[in-house]
């Protein structure tokens, strides 16, 4: 076990490529596959509400988000501290639809636009302030530093919709949200996990035990969904 810092990145040549973390990459496939699962699923419902709608893109975007994020992992070879960005950035949008959808459903109708405005709002002052940082921040030696923005965009949004916006849902709405609050304190581990860099092994690190933590969020979240019946 290691805590504080990282093991050594795994390397391994495929087809003459030189590769590496294939951990990382796999695990992010199976993020990818899990809401795959669940955007098709939601297919089932499209069109029923904008909420449901949201949630869609919710897991195509995040499974998207992820698979890219493996890519760069695997092919940081060839790709560099560039090939982080798309799931840096994609990954930005992820927390804008659970807040779209969330606050879709609130129950004061005359808040509503205010708060997705504030969601908007949110959303291009982030994708700024990380156009900033990777202008500005040399971020060879630190690639992490690059991953601050997107991380804070998450840890605000999702603490929101899913936090306090599902803890009152459950009260004032229906029961089976306490999934969606109780998966926001699943998130929690998995952010320890990554900002204190502690990994059971070369073969099982920070990420993979992360990578855990999101995949049984995912599943928290249809638990909701699946309950849940909006018709608005």
């Amino acid at each position: 076990m290691l805590i504080g810092e990282d093991y050594a990145k795994i390397k391994f040549n495929l087809f003459g490529l030189e590769l590496l973390e294939p951990n990382a990459f796999i695990g992010d496939s199976l993020i990818l596959l899990f809401s795959l699962y669940f955007y098709f699923l939601l297919t089932k419902r499209k069109g029923e509400s904008f909420f449901i709608d949201q949630w869609r893109k919710f897991y195509l975007v995040f499974g998207i988000s992820f698979f890219f994020g493996g890519l760069g992992h695997l092919l940081f070879n060839y790709w560099g501290i560039p090939g982080k960005y798309p799931g840096w950035f994609i990954g930005m949008w992820t927390p804008f639809f659970a807040e779209q959808a969330m606050i879709s459903i609130y129950p004061n109708k005359s808040k509503r636009k205010l708060f997705k405005q504030l969601s908007y709002f949110k959303l291009v002052i982030f994708i700024i302030a990380e156009i900033i940082v990777i202008a500005t921040v040399d971020l060879e030696p630190k690639p992490e530093l690059g991953i601050i923005i997107p991380t804070i965009n998450s840890v605000i949004g999702l603490s929101i919709s899913l936090g306090v916006l599902g803890v009152f849902y459950h009260k004032k709405i229906h029961a089976a949200f306490i999934y969606l609050w109780i998966s926001a304190l699943i998130l929690i581990p998995s952010g320890l996990f990554q900002s204190q860099k502690i990994s059971f092994s070369q073969y099982f690190d920070r990420n993979d035990a992360s990578h855990v933590f999101i995949i049984l969020s995912l599943i928290l979240y249809y638990q909701t969904l699946k309950a849940v019946k909006i018709s608005a």
